[in-house]
């Protein structure tokens, strides 16, 4: 197993700390772009576009491998879950992104390459996330946070999304992405095992205590992003770690944490003394 030269602890396990920690403070620190405020009272219908969910296969050195078996279970999971928090988001209208089935039932035109057109513009979002997490987030190193993107959170996928746009009928459009590391058997057990050590005190080490916690958490992250219909501008960016995306009762629960600050609709609940984490206007009053 890799080691870490100065602590000699294996990397996976500073790694998916450093992850678990990043992603478990994002809830209250969510992104938003400069122009968010104004965007908020001109949007009234938002299309959910299709969830993008890989499966990894996680091993007892920490190697992920991609998953083959099918992701669709997951997404519809996970698509099932975000609809039913947001229907409690009064005053905003939520709906699915129309299928290509439907879409072609309605023009022809409209559904011509828009596989293709889904596919490439997922794609673009996972890389500008990828960005925004290293760079705003700095995805378990602070040393590559960029100030000027905290302070100008203006990260886009394009007008080209105007299309998409279009065919959903829709002011806003909402990309959801996520990643779920399954264990295989083997890290199963290895899971056990420093479960037995911690519940029996014997890693009292501050370290030895993150490692554990790293080895229980965070084997799932879900992204959500809120892109203008116009402009492709990413509006409202947040990230959540949790236990499952595979598991309706995980989902939920990962899902609720990502979106207790989405802006639009019902406004969310903050304590007054985390006004910090908000973007100037949209705070609790």
């Amino acid at each position: 197993m890799a080691r870490n030269r100065g602590t000699g602890l294996p990397r996976i396990g500073i790694y998916m700390f450093s992850l678990v920690m990043m992603a478990g403070c994002a809830s209250a620190h969510f992104r938003a772009n400069p122009q968010l405020q104004e965007k908020v009272p001109s949007i009234k219908t938002v299309a959910i576009m299709p969830p993008s969910i890989k499966l990894y296969a996680l091993s007892i050195g920490g190697n992920t491998q991609l998953m083959d078996e099918p992701t669709a279970p997951a997404e519809q999971i996970v698509a099932a879950t975000i609809e039913k928090k947001l229907e409690r988001h009064a005053g905003v209208v939520f709906k699915p992104f129309p299928s290509p089935t439907a879409i072609l039932a309605a023009s022809s035109d409209l559904a011509a390459g828009l596989k293709d057109e889904l596919e490439e513009t997922q794609a673009l979002f996972e890389a500008v996330s990828t960005s925004v997490l290293l760079h705003t987030y700095g995805d378990g190193d602070p040393k590559e946070i960029f100030p000027e993107k905290l302070k100008n959170f203006d990260y886009s996928l394009g007008p080209e999304v105007q299309r998409l746009a279009k065919l959903a009928d829709a002011d806003a459009l909402l990309f959801v992405s996520g990643v779920d590391h399954i264990s295989t058997g083997g890290r199963k057990a290895v899971m056990s095992g420093v479960a037995l050590l911690c519940t029996a005190g014997i890693l009292v080490n501050p370290i030895q205590a993150a490692m554990c916690l790293a080895s229980l958490s965070g084997r799932a992250i879900l992204r959500a992003a809120l892109v203008d219909a116009t402009t492709g501008a990413l509006l409202w960016y947040n990230i959540g770690s949790g236990v499952s995306l595979t598991s309706l009762d995980q989902a939920t629960d990962l899902a609720e944490q990502v979106f207790q600050d989405f802006p639009l609709g019902t406004r969310p609940t903050r304590k007054e003394d985390d006004q910090n984490a908000w973007p100037i206007g949209l705070g609790p009053r």
